[in-house]
């Protein structure tokens, strides 16, 4: 399943923190689940602008990333800085080595578990935006940001190694082989205005809030 910017953002808006930072970190980042639920305070460098790759949590164990590859970097831009800081600061559990998005069932001992936050509150989150009804019987969860992130970005025409950098790919090939199946043209064209629309939502929510902390 592949859904818009603007449908993207209509979920967001629908979650709390830290759900909704978890929600904009995967749909700007193209991280996996797994990936998201496996990074530690230490992992994010705010002055460098990147998120370091080093651990991933599935299953309930602790593992390595998918691949080699798996473990570069991704861009960690201001926006989605401000939100993890804003987390960190709100958080019980912000030490270096406390995962980003803990378990308070456990006492932050362990990440949250991924198939109950795709359950409860992702897809309660898409219902009420309209994203999905009620009785659809189609895969959603967070690789479907991973996805949509993809698909956008192939079908706009960004050079595709950017999009394979960016996704951790091993080679381009599996990029355009898995994401190659973008909408068309005037729908892309509607899908930028929309991204565009989406991260603005986002900067003016920010300033609201600074105004009213101010």
């Amino acid at each position: 399943m592949i859904i818009t910017p603007a449908q993207a953002f209509a979920i967001w808006s629908r979650l709390r923190e830290p759900e909704n930072v978890l929600l904009l970190l995967a749909a700007s980042t193209g991280l996996r689940i797994s990936e998201c639920l496996g990074l530690q305070w230490a992992d994010v460098n705010f002055a460098a602008q990147l998120i370091r790759i080093r651990r991933s949590w599935t299953g309930g164990k602790i593992g390595r990333p998918k691949t080699a590859s798996s473990r570069a970097a991704v861009p960690c831009g201001p926006v989605l800085s401000r939100y993890l800081q804003g987390w960190c600061e709100t958080s019980p559990y912000s030490q270096d080595g406390d995962w980003i998005f803990p378990s308070f069932r456990n006492k932050g001992k362990t990440p949250r578990v991924a198939n109950m936050l795709c359950s409860d509150p992702l897809r309660p989150a898409a219902i009420a935006a309209g994203v999905l009804k009620e009785d659809q019987d189609v895969r959603f969860g967070f690789h479907t940001m991973r996805h949509s992130l993809a698909s956008f970005l192939v079908g706009r025409g960004e050079n595709p190694t950017v999009v394979q950098k960016l996704l951790r790919h091993s080679n381009v090939t599996t990029t355009l082989g898995i994401y190659s199946h973008a909408p068309n043209q005037d729908r892309l064209t509607a899908q930028g205005d929309l991204m565009t629309a989406f991260f603005a939502s986002v900067l003016g929510h920010q300033n609201e809030a600074g105004e009213e902390g101010g």
